[in-house]
């Protein structure tokens, strides 16, 4: 079959120094082969400019190609048509949304609502405690206190973050220090890597345990 369209020649001659390229039209080519004596089924190597036989396809047909691939990818997906009246619809008007109703069928209870008193009494049944025996202060009895209170608040009563304060009124007096004393011990654990700490818009500083060091000795 004739090579029609862009076409490129060349013939090599090494032991007369001879290179010859021509690259163009089919029938130009040829022409100029015949000039040289190199037409027909003489020396030389024929071939297409680009690799292939007639015209190149353009960017258009291929991205047609795709797309018709694409469809018939799309139209073989097993299963039935998705009906869309079988999707319930979920429609709630803005400022409708009653949080504390929410937080009730989750069964969390807010801050404001916890009974000190009982966790307090709860936390005293868990005593006496023992020293923690990798503590990260001086302070090992109070430490493994802390923890014990700080587990009880995270996995009994779904606490995410502790206020200072509310660990200070069960823990301060039992502990023998006032605030000061309390918040600075509270953060050289925080700096140990025992616990993590919140910092409050207010001032006020708020603490989680790591659960490495909440399921510790």
């Amino acid at each position: 079959m004739a090579i029609t369209g862009p076409v490129r020649f060349r013939y090599r001659d090494q032991s007369e120094d001879i290179d010859v390229l021509i690259q163009g039209d089919a029938e130009w080519v040829e022409k100029i082969r015949d000039e040289l004596g190199l037409s027909g089924q003489g020396p030389g190597f024929l071939s297409p400019a680009f690799g292939s036989v007639g015209p190149r396809p353009s960017a258009r047909s291929s991205s047609s190609t795709k797309k018709s691939e694409a469809e018939e990818s799309v139209a073989i997906r097993p299963g039935p048509e998705p009906d869309p009246s079988k999707i319930p619809a979920s429609i709630r008007e803005i400022g409708a949304l009653d949080i504390h109703q929410e937080f009730e069928e989750l069964n969390l209870t807010a801050l404001s609502e916890l009974d000190y008193d009982s966790i307090k009494k709860e936390f005293d049944a868990l005593g006496p405690f023992e020293p923690m025996e990798d503590a990260g202060t001086e302070r090992a009895i109070e430490e493994k206190a802390l923890q014990v209170l700080m587990g009880q608040l995270v996995q009994v009563y779904g606490m995410t973050t502790i206020p200072e304060t509310m660990l200070y009124d069960i823990l301060g007096e039992r502990f023998s220090m006032n605030k000061g004393e309390f918040g600075k011990w509270l953060r050289r654990l925080w700096r140990m890597g025992r616990l993590e700490r919140m910092f409050g818009s207010d001032g006020s500083d708020s603490y989680i345990p790591f659960p490495y060091w909440l399921e510790g000795e």
